[in-house]
């Protein structure tokens, strides 16, 4: 008699799926590479091409150069900080489901972006001239400015002192070195520039620093809106995005 051997049913179970992780690395590099080639731009028209439009305040150069306001500068560098305070209001949301003092702290920094942004548009510093002028008296410094303006630094560096105290590691740092990017660029270069236009310099030295200037504010708000993807874990599972918070205390 034969007998053959059956094979037992094996019950096979699909693996599980795992979400995969969006990483944001080309956007940022994106975004850098504007800031740097609009400075570029700005500084290149009006040394490479001989023409009414390009030189002596001509349009394009206007429309180019980062020292005049209300042109393609102005309007990325404005761009750069809502999506900075859109991205900040965005972690704040997400992490009230772990750290409600978290969210809190992510808040003030999306609200002091956002007053930024409004400042970057409507030239609101530059309407403090009147208010340092009542409180001292330079001999050939242009930019009265700087001293209501110190005020106003020391304000956004608190909101973001605070947010920087909530995390740990490379976010606090991020944190940390856009502030000091940003404010040291906005206040200190251009007290450098004050200095400059009150000895009578308005060659390529003063060039240079205004520039340095507008891309050293654009570079700590890029610092700022990195800090803020790094601290969003986003993934996708089948056609679905998540957002975790991954910026709380476990960071090192």
């Amino acid at each position: 008699m034969t007998h053959e051997t059956l094979a037992e049913p094996s019950l096979s179970l699909p693996a599980a799926r795992v979400p995969t992780r969006l990483r944001l690395r080309k956007a940022g590099y994106a975004l850098l590479g504007v800031s740097v080639s609009l400075n570029l731009l700005s500084m290149a028209v009006p040394a490479l091409i001989d023409h009414p439009l390009t030189r002596d305040r001509g349009e394009v150069q206007n429309y180019l150069d980062v020292f005049v306001e209300g042109n393609l500068p102005t309007w990325w560098s404005t761009g750069l900080l809502v999506v900075g305070a859109v991205l900040y209001a965005l972690v704040a949301v997400v992490a009230r489901a772990t750290s409600k003092a978290d969210a809190w702290a992510w808040s003030c920094g999306a609200v002091l972006l956002g007053l930024l942004s409004l400042d970057d548009h409507t030239q609101l510093h530059e309407r403090l001239d009147r208010i340092g002028r009542e409180l001292v008296s330079f001999d050939g410094f242009p930019f009265y400015w700087l001293i209501p303006g110190l005020l106003a630094g020391a304000v956004v560096a608190t909101g973001l002192a605070y947010l920087a105290r909530r995390l740990r590691g490379r976010l606090r740092w991020g944190v940390v070195g856009g502030c000091a990017v940003l404010l040291g660029c906005a206040l200190g270069m251009e007290g450098l520039q004050g200095l400059l236009i009150a000895a009578d310099e308005s060659g390529p030295l003063y060039v240079l620093t205004y520039h340095a200037e507008e891309l050293g504010e654009n570079l700590g708000v890029l610092l700022l809106i990195a800090t803020a993807a790094a601290a969003l874990r986003i993934e996708r599972d089948g056609r679905a995005t998540v957002l975790h918070y991954d910026g709380g205390h476990d960071q090192r």
